[in-house]
């Protein structure tokens, strides 16, 4: 008898410190598909979806999709957004009654509705399923994993990396559990152990230390009956009490005791290393110096600027290293990306060719004012482009309307609709080989490296301001459970 499997994907990092609301808008500039839309849009790709469906073709299962919905990090999902998508999910639900649920979620959503965001989304749906429908989800490495979610899950299943090059592979991982499960072959059960910790991002990097040795002993703790173990670093930028790390073990109930002692074991391990996560940063002055310098023969400096991550909620619009960049005169240098709506619909309005005056960037967040400058208008386009590299290969993803601007030998793409800029292609796209630039500037915190990394000659993670800073001492945090390390010192 074929097994009937819903499938969905409702996505969000909510960074709580951010002014930019998530609205059923940011999720439609973003990713979001709707039942027979889904399976075209997400078979053979790397993400979470296509791991589902992967494995739902050799397990000859009967696919219902449903929604997927994916926004930009940024601030709080407004009510009717997450309502929206819930009712669809749950609709469907109860519509085909199906054997088993497979879903793609974050772990640090924050709605209006429910500040557990991921935690809302799988009460909905087990009320919906009933408790004898086994309801299991992918999660990212910077889940804030709450009681709620594990309370409501029959299993939750993290990346393993980050940057996230294995979003597919956990998707295919949770659907041979979910397997394992219809056959019964597993009797799956979740334990969750804790640390005191509350990491920023750039720390997280699973090929450094401590998290490269921390996610091998989570590796070694799996087995057949143990089919996943998960090292959650946990979000910094949502002030929930949940948020912090955490080590989650998916397990048969026979040796839940084994697996629950193995994830005690790493979360005490890593707190007794927590000052391996401390870490020192470039300074603007020091990035623009030796940028300026550059020679460039080894491949392009790349300045990543850390804390104006779209991917972590930041608003994409800071100015602080680009005009450091320009006072200097440094020359040679492509930018990914500004965020500023205004400048791309001025560069529309002179058009290609033309010169415009802009106001650029520094408009959303205290990240730098305004910078502004005569430019000239290289290109103009949708902004759209498929990832080439390792991280979500396949996924389509866009700036939405993008102008290309010219500035005293600076070309800083400018786009309508934020987006963490971390393949390749977002330089591509708009007709600029990135290998061929002296310097590359990017709003990326940690994904960049997957794909960059291998044609940079340097990379230098620039602290400047931005709504994921590592300087967590800069947040004014209300709810987060406390004490945590490094909030809290020792």
């Amino acid at each position: 008898m074929t097994d009937t499997v819903l499938v969905a994907r409702i996505k969000h990092e909510t960074n709580t410190f951010s002014s930019l609301s998530t609205g059923r808008e940011a999720f439609e500039s973003t990713s979001l598909f709707f039942d027979e839309e889904i399976v075209p849009e997400f078979r053979g790709t790397n993400t979470d979806l296509g791991g589902f469906l992967r494995v739902a073709a050799e397990e000859e299962w009967d696919v219902v999709p449903t929604v997927a919905a994916n926004a930009t990090p940024g601030g709080v999902v407004t009510a009717d957004a997450l309502d929206a998508f819930v009712e669809r999910l749950c609709s469907g639900i109860e519509e085909h009654d199906p054997d088993a649920v497979l879903l793609g979620l974050h772990g640090a959503m924050v709605s209006e509705r429910d500040r557990d965001g991921d935690g809302y989304i799988l009460e909905r749906v087990r009320e919906s399923a009933g408790e004898d429908v086994p309801v299991m989800a992918t999660l990212d490495l910077h889940a804030n994993v709450s009681e709620r979610m594990v309370a409501r899950a029959d299993g939750l299943f993290g990346y393993d990396t980050y940057p996230h090059v294995d979003i597919g592979d956990t998707g295919e991982t949770a659907a041979r559990a979910m397997a394992a499960t219809l056959n019964g072959e597993l009797d799956p059960t979740i334990v969750v152990e804790r640390a005191p910790l509350l990491p920023p991002l750039p720390v997280l990097q699973t090929a450094d230390e401590p998290m490269a040795s921390l996610l091998d002993a989570a590796g070694d703790a799996e087995s057949d009956l143990t089919p996943d173990v998960s090292v959650f670093g946990g979000f910094a930028y949502a002030d929930v009490p949940e948020a912090g790390f955490s080590v989650l073990g998916v397990t048969d109930a026979s040796v839940a005791d084994e697996t629950r002692a193995a994830c005690a074991a790493i979360a005490a391990d890593d707190d007794e290393r927590r000052r391996e996560f401390d870490r020192t940063y470039t300074g603007v002055a020091d990035a623009v110096e030796e940028a300026g310098e550059w020679g460039g023969g080894d491949g392009p400096l790349l300045l990543a600027d850390i804390a104006d991550n779209p991917g972590g909620g930041s608003a994409e619009d800071g100015t602080v290293l680009l005009n450091a960049l320009l006072e200097a005169g440094v020359e040679g240098v492509a930018v990914a990306a500004i965020y500023d709506p205004a400048a791309v619909d001025a560069a529309i309005e002179a058009g290609v060719g033309e010169s415009v005056a802009v106001e650029l960037g520094g408009h959303i967040e205290d990240n730098g004012d305004p910078i502004p400058v005569d430019a000239y208008v290289r290109s103009i386009s949708d902004g759209t482009y498929r990832n080439q590299g390792p991280m979500s290969t396949g996924l389509q993803v866009s700036f939405e309307r993008t102008a290309v601007l010219e500035v005293d030998g600076i070309d800083v793409i400018v786009g309508s609709h934020r987006q963490q800029p971390y393949d390749p292609e977002v330089f591509r796209s708009q007709g600029i080989t990135p290998e061929r630039q002296r310097v590359l500037v990017l709003k990326s915190t940690v994904h960049y490296r997957a794909a960059f990394e291998p044609i940079a000659g340097a990379v230098r993670e620039v602290s400047a301001p931005g709504l994921c800073s590592p300087d967590l001492s800069s947040f004014s945090y209300e709810h987060v459970q406390r004490p945590k390390y490094p909030l809290d010192g020792e």
